[in-house]
């Protein structure tokens, strides 16, 4: 399976708690053979700190501690067709620019070969509200006290929504195993 990820970033966890999350999720999914393709902007507030606070060391420390872990970083011009070619899993993460949240669900409306799924940490992104092409058909929604979901989250269009943190959840519909 190939898995797309776009997210704020994975080389740099300067106040960036998901960091974590994500090399450990990354790790899992590279060691049971699955293709991981992670995406994150050139210009991240995350990377721009951790390097003006302490220089490239923490780039070589990424790279002993993971060395199987890699990621593309993106410009505005990048081409979002070849980031996705293949994909069977896209996830996104709310921390990115509601502009390439839109483009991203553009993308799945038109090719609709992947399952796309939107990580929201908190249950708090305000993307979904403005950016009315991303119909995922589920989303992936984590805290560690599960609150109820605002209504343009329970309200999205698709398969489900899923919770990680305290419980995994599953609501309006469902969807086929992934590959």
């Amino acid at each position: 399976m190939r898995v797309v990820m776009f997210y704020h970033s994975l080389l740099s966890d300067w106040n960036h708690g998901n960091a974590h999350f994500l090399r450990g999720i990354v790790s899992e999914l590279i060691a049971d053979g699955h293709d991981v393709r992670v995406w994150e902007p050139l210009d991240s507030w995350s990377m721009q700190n951790m390097v003006d606070a302490h220089g490239e060391q923490p780039l070589c420390d990424f790279k002993a501690v993971y060395p199987d872990l890699t990621s593309h970083r993106y410009g505005p011009d990048f081409d979002l067709d070849e980031a996705l070619d293949g994909a069977t899993l896209v996830l996104v993460h709310e921390w990115n620019e509601p502009s390439l949240v839109a483009r991203i669900g553009s993308h799945r409306k038109r090719s609709g070969a992947y399952t796309l799924l939107f990580h929201d940490t908190h249950h708090r992104s305000p993307i979904l509200t403005r950016c009315p092409d991303m119909t995922c058909p589920a989303m992936m929604a984590c805290s560690p006290s599960e609150p109820p979901l605002p209504p343009c989250i329970a309200g999205m269009a698709g398969d489900g929504v899923f919770g990680c943190g305290t419980k995994w959840l599953m609501c309006a519909g469902s969807s086929p195993p992934l590959p």
